[in-house]
């Protein structure tokens, strides 16, 4: 019988930049909202949601080349920071931090995106990997709010959506 090994990842909502910013991502749409409208509508604000920056993810899928053969016994990975299990309310507020005039406004409406969990990544910490070179680097599993708000800073908004 050939037996196939395989990793799978189950990522959190990812966030960060890139040459053409994804606009449909949480942290990065609302961030791109605070700083165009410089006014947020929050809704189902207890919602909570697990996150993971782009470089994370990269290093998560260069560390399982790295430990293929001891990752396959565990197959199955859920890829999202430890500490960025969060509410809508908690995210908006960290945005809030880099974005002092914001204005938040809470209304009552439902979201049509009905996802609302909270996510163990234990697995992947038991399979040796460590977010800990990324905190690191920059300071904070949000510091990449300020990265995406930098980004947005550089080029025209507009450019991203090209």
């Amino acid at each position: 019988e050939d037996k196939k090994e395989a990793i799978s990842f189950r990522l959190a909502t990812v966030f960060g930049i890139s040459h053409r910013m994804r606009l449909d991502l949480l942290v990065n749409d609302l961030t791109y909202r605070a700083l165009e409208q410089k006014r947020l509508e929050l809704f189902e604000k207890h919602f909570k949601r697990n996150f993971v920056h782009i470089e994370d993810v990269a290093c998560v899928f260069e560390h399982a080349i790295n430990n293929y053969g001891e990752m396959t016994k565990m197959r199955v990975f859920n890829v999202g920071h430890p500490k960025a299990n969060v509410s809508k309310e908690e995210l908006v507020m960290k945005i809030k931090a880099q974005v002092p005039n914001l204005e938040i406004v809470e209304v009552e409406r439902q979201d049509p995106d009905k996802r609302n969990y909270i996510v163990s990544n234990e697995r992947l910490l038991r399979a040796g990997f460590t977010f800990t070179h990324i905190r690191r680097r920059y300071r904070g599993a949000y510091q990449g709010i300020s990265l995406v708000q930098g980004a947005f800073n550089l080029r025209s908004i507009e450019e991203y959506l090209k």
